[in-house]
């Protein structure tokens, strides 16, 4: 086939054990900086669990390479899949030990998915070359098995919370056969247009005080109960880059996306809540945008100063969509001509301008979409924006 110039078909399969985050973990089982009567002692700092073993991971993937038309376009089509046992995670314990929570083996999950890359040059003539590529990963993961961990059966939900951050985050839930990141919490109705107030749907076996939006619901958040709020993972995720290049001048865009999937934002909860911290005050942003008898459309509810409960913190309406597309980086460069830099006792130059983080396309206005593994965010600071400008000698 003459336009076919390489086409190759790989394949791998292999176990690896994966270690806990934190080296020599052992150490945190006892501290010493208990003192009694001003002398020295020790304590217990949490619990250990004496079956606790590696997490075992067993992959395997296929993929293939391609290139046509003497290599001006390649790709790469890779499945793979990753199941993993004896799953590491810190989990809520019974408040009788003393402790909060303890790491266990608590069950499986498996990934799987689809990474796809395309790319080539598409002009390449008369000193002008353009080439551009882009990938996708599809990616899904979910659990499929809890183990019993003696008090509790196996295939009972595990409800676990982000352990990043300092700042009170979101809440997960392990369940079979549902995703790895499942966001757990109250349902989030909205804000009743005719009292103001929040409006929560049941998602249990009552009627419900009412009905909103042709579900049940109620004013009262205590009376429903949490439900599966959606997942972090999203449909998708990549980058796309493209660079130009016509006589010593190169222009370079790198952008990277996401698309589907959920975020939490722990710092929503402080700016925008509905009196819960009484030395805080609503943004001016969301200030403007509540209800009052004259904003009946306003989409958050009215300050109440009675309100102690905190409800939002594990709720959807600190959910927003983790969907967007940025521009990561853009270079700018020109190649000084060798007539000019010759003279100097160089072989080469290079002037340039840099860019990162300079454009964001996103539905979440209220800080950085990119958010870590977890898909929460808090008070960190964001990905800022950074201009850099150079002259780059080679001898």
């Amino acid at each position: 086939i003459s336009y076919l110039s390489n086409l190759r078909l790989r394949a791998s399969y292999g176990v690896n054990g994966t270690l806990p985050s934190a080296n020599f973990g052992w150490r945190t089982l006892t501290g010493y900086s208990a003192k009694y009567m001003s002398q020295a002692g020790g304590n217990i700092s949490s619990i250990a669990d004496p079956t606790l073993t590696w997490e075992t991971s067993y992959s395997s993937n296929i993929a293939l390479e391609f290139g046509l038309f003497s290599n001006r376009i390649s790709g790469t089509v890779e499945y793979f899949n990753r199941d993993s046992k004896d799953l590491l995670q810190d989990v809520p314990i019974s408040s009788v030990t003393g402790f909060g929570s303890t790491l266990r083996n608590v069950g499986e999950i498996n990934n799987r998915g689809l990474e796809v890359e395309l790319g080539g040059d598409i002009v390449r003539k008369d000193g002008l070359r353009w080439s551009a590529s882009v990938n996708a990963s599809f990616i899904k993961s979910s659990v499929t098995k809890l183990y019993s961990n003696g008090t509790t059966p196996a295939g009972q939900d595990i409800v676990w919370y982000d352990p990043t951050g300092g700042d009170a985050r979101a809440q997960f839930i392990y369940r079979e056969g549902q995703p790895t990141l499942s966001f757990w919490g109250y349902e989030w109705a909205g804000t009743n247009p005719v009292n103001g107030k929040n409006v929560w749907y049941m998602n249990n076996a009552n009627a419900g005080d009412f009905q909103y939006n042709g579900r049940p619901a109620t004013y009262a958040y205590n009376k429903a109960s949490f439900t599966l709020l959606g997942t972090a993972m999203p449909d998708v995720y990549g980058g796309l880059n493209t660079d130009v290049e016509y006589k010593g001048i190169t222009l370079a865009l790198n952008f990277n996306y996401k698309i589907g999937g959920k975020l939490y934002d722990g710092a929503f909860k402080d700016v925008a809540d509905d009196g819960y911290y009484w030395e805080r005050i609503r943004a001016q942003e969301y200030y403007d945008n509540m209800w009052t008898p004259t904003n009946t459309s306003g989409t958050l509810p009215k300050l109440d100063g009675n309100d102690l409960t905190d409800p939002m913190q594990y709720s959807s309406r600190q959910l927003h969509d983790a969907s967007f597309l940025r521009l990561k980086n853009i270079t700018l460069a020109y190649n000084l001509p060798k007539t000019l830099v010759n003279r100097i006792g160089s072989s080469n130059a290079r002037v340039y301008f840099n860019g990162s983080n300079l454009l964001t396309f996103s539905k979440y206005k209220t800080a950085d979409p990119e958010v870590n593994q977890y898909g929460t965010r808090g008070w960190e600071t964001p990905f800022g924006k950074t201009y850099t400008f150079g002259l780059e000698f080679g001898f």
